[in-house]
């Protein structure tokens, strides 16, 4: 379990205990009513519990979570309004942070604190300091105080590490919240964000979605080689995506992707099927609610217009040389006047 993950089980157990207090709700409950929450009564009726790290570990995320801003302490635990958001959708908080930006010599030291500083068990995971002496064991670089003290205080600063500074150049450094947020969880919020973006707008002349995808039969591969043709030979601006994974109907998510999709797979179909060979990338991408299938098309001008290089399929049959485009979310043969402009557009990059 990281420390994230952790957190926020935490945050949940924090506003359940509220819940279940005998007070009121404005008041806050105290460190023994939500390790009851937390944990299985044999782990907190141990003698030595609170030496433990299970207590460590509930700890070291209340206070994280209050550095956060999520939780407040007034001296008892509750959360805050942003806390109560974050619990039910924490993408809004982590798309905050993950949007920002980190120099490469700010991300290395970020990656370094958040490697040393966390320990994880499969139920718990709980803070240690990390001092300058381990910090430059295993970042490698020189160990020089006018490198390594400004960069971990504008960390510090910006809130992605906690830390402590003392004369000499000694320094105590700690993971946050914050920071872990942004190293662990940013590529799934940012892909969260772009594929609701391209849900929001839904299927243009540049965007495609799939509930299913499979490639087993003739019929399949051929709407498959279909829409990848009009992705690709439609003049729009902007990139050119195939998504796998939401309803047509209901806008949501339906699952994930056949598990027999894969790049190779993409490659050898287009390379059988298409002429020239339309250039695809294909990856698995973690989604908020499951995994997606994301499909991107290449266009290249020069090689306009792609054409289906062998015929195939029965009910869904298409023949070699065959020509399709894009009409909103819609795939047809172009009409004279966009094969035309297709074929201008073509001897353009070729003169070019």
């Amino acid at each position: 379990m990281d420390f994230v993950e952790w957190c926020d089980i935490v945050l949940k157990k924090l506003i359940e205990a509220s819940r279940n207090a005998q007070t009121s709700r404005g008041i806050g409950v105290d460190e023994r009513f939500i390790a009851s929450h937390l944990f299985d009564v044999s782990i907190t009726k141990q003698p030595g519990f609170h030496e433990s790290t299970y207590h460590q570990a509930m700890l070291d995320a209340l206070r994280r979570l209050q550095l956060q801003g999520l939780v407040e302490a007034s001296p008892l635990w509750k959360v805050t309004r942003a806390g109560k958001a974050h619990a039910i959708d924490p993408i809004l908080l982590w798309e905050t942070i993950c949007m920002e930006s980190i120099e490469n010599e700010y991300c290395e030291m970020l990656h370094a604190i958040n490697t040393l500083g966390i320990r994880e068990a499969f139920d718990h995971a709980w803070l240690e300091q990390v001092t300058r002496e381990m910090l430059v064991a295993q970042l490698g670089w020189p160990d020089d105080t006018h490198l390594l003290i400004p960069i971990a205080q504008e960390l510090e600063q910006w809130g992605y590490i906690a830390g402590r500074f003392y004369m000499g150049g000694h320094m105590s450094l700690s993971a946050t919240y914050r920071g872990l947020a942004w190293e662990t969880r940013r590529g799934f919020t940012l892909e969260t964000k772009f594929i609701d973006g391209l849900v929001a707008e839904w299927e243009t002349t540049s965007v495609d979605f799939k509930r299913e995808l499979s490639t087993d039969t003739a019929d399949q591969k051929a709407e498959l080689i279909k829409d990848v043709l009009s992705l690709a030979n439609t003049q729009a601006s902007g990139r050119r995506w195939l998504i796998i994974g939401f309803d047509d109907k209901t806008r949501r998510y339906y699952g994930p992707s056949n598990p027999k999709l894969t790049q190779n797979h993409f490659e050898h179909l287009m390379h059988q099927y298409t002429s020239p060979m339309v250039n695809v990338r294909y990856e698995v991408v973690d989604y908020r609610d499951g995994p997606v299938g994301k499909l991107e098309v290449f266009r290249e001008p020069k090689d306009l217009p792609y054409q289906v290089a062998r015929s195939l399929g029965d009910r869904k049959r298409i023949e070699q040389g065959q020509i399709f485009v894009r009409h909103g979310s819609q795939v047809e043969n172009p009409t004279d006047a966009e094969l035309q402009a297709i074929v201008e557009e073509n001897n353009r990059a070729r003169s070019v």
